[in-house]
């Protein structure tokens, strides 16, 4: 007769719970991306070899370590920006949808051990963004004068930030991205231009494009100061019909 021997191999799962950072509620521009600020707090040994994971409300994964295990709605658009060594989970949703609100709640996992967080769930609210806005231009203008002029505006996707640009030509640029908290970032230039007093229009054009198509504008309006010969031509003019007047 033969003999059977069946080995049966149980895994032992482990959970802990631990503290995590995730802002309750951002919000996002659909079609643009969105990235959600998280970190975390656990003993240094636990930490190394993490898959981070973000698990959807109706179950299964807007983001795994593993693409292999994300839900087939999330493919190819969410990715980790942050690193678990650094206790840092932070991920990115790109081309975010209208239905796309969430919750999504960060979890960890560790060969058999499976960690879990207070305050690690988001939900996503859809809403276009502010105008950009342009700072005070100055009043009478002199031609060929240098003015110095900044457009600022706000959004909450910090891996693909919104290009800002200018109607007329300008110089010195520089370019800064600060972060105002909630996951909201700030995307400010700051440029020179120097009106002719040519110009068909007295404005500046400020426009922002956001990651995703969207273009939003802000018109800054400017008065040219009449030039000293403007003035004189006028004043010689307006002495010349005065005596004509009085012969």
């Amino acid at each position: 007769s033969f003999q059977f021997q069946v080995f049966i191999i149980t895994y032992r799962l482990t959970y802990f719970q631990y503290v995590a950072d995730v802002i309750p509620k951002i919000t996002a521009l659909p079609h643009s991306c969105v990235v959600i600020p998280c970190s975390f707090k656990m003993e240094e040994e636990y930490v190394t070899q993490l898959r981070v994971l973000w698990v959807a409300k109706k179950g299964g994964f807007m983001f795994h370590t593993d693409p292999v295990d994300v839900l087939d709605n999330f493919k190819g658009r969410t990715r980790l920006l942050g690193n678990p060594d650094e206790q840092n989970c932070t991920v990115e949703m790109d081309n975010v949808q209208t239905h796309d609100n969430g919750p999504f709640c960060f979890r960890a996992e560790r060969e058999n051990e499976r960690y879990s967080f207070n305050n690690s769930c988001v939900f996503i609210i859809m809403r276009a963004p502010n105008e950009p806005v342009m700072s005070s231009l100055p009043e009478d203008i002199e031609p060929g004068t240098r003015v110095a002029v900044k457009c600022s505006v706000n959004h909450t996707c910090s891996s693909h930030p919104p290009q800002i640009t200018w109607s007329v030509p300008t110089a010195r640029e520089t370019i800064s991205h600060s972060h105002m908290g909630g996951g909201v970032w700030e995307t400010v230039s700051a440029v020179t231009f120097i009106p002719t007093g040519y110009e068909e229009k007295d404005e500046i054009v400020c426009t922002a494009k956001f990651w995703g198509g969207l273009n939003l504008e802000t018109v800054g309006l400017y008065a040219i100061a009449p030039s000293l010969v403007f003035i004189l031509i006028c004043v010689l003019a307006g002495v010349f019909i005065c005596k004509r007047r009085h012969r």
